[in-house]
């Protein structure tokens, strides 16, 4: 039986070993893996902007979160692998991981720690440890 994964991306480094990680599993985890991307439009907003400039910049947000999306889209049907892909645009990152999972009724999330050092994502917190403690499913930490 396919698991169905839920697994973050970006152009993180972290992103691509959960990914390296999903397919030298594939054959154990049987994945079906849904890829998201969250674009927080609204942290986007600030005030020394004009308007124009700002619809500017969501776009491009918008069209860089497509790419990254389809870059690992590849990756994962060359390795034999299905999945599909989600744009997400909204809030905070961590908050519209878990309620996607749960909305969705997702087996697992797959997500990997940035780099950032462990006092940084203490006192700054991350969307990694955010998805940790508030996910409705099991969570699987990629080091």
């Amino acid at each position: 039986m396919a698991l169905r994964i839920l697994v973050p991306v970006d152009e993180s480094l972290a992103s691509f070993r959960v990914m390296n990680y999903l397919i030298r599993r594939r054959e154990d985890l049987q994945p079906r893996v849904t890829l998201v991307t969250v674009i927080p439009l609204s942290e986007l907003a600030y005030r020394g902007i004009p308007d124009f400039q700002l619809e500017m910049i969501k776009d491009n947000a918008l069209k860089m979160g497509k790419k990254t999306l389809e870059r690992h889209r590849d990756e994962f049907r060359q390795a034999g692998i299905s999945v599909d892909i989600l744009l997400e645009k909204g809030g905070a990152p961590g908050d519209v991981i878990c309620a996607l999972a749960a909305r969705e009724s997702f087996d697992m999330i797959c997500i990997a720690p940035n780099s950032k050092s462990e006092m940084s994502q203490m006192v700054f917190g991350s969307v990694t440890n955010h998805v940790i403690y508030h996910a409705p499913c099991p969570v699987l930490l990629v080091r």
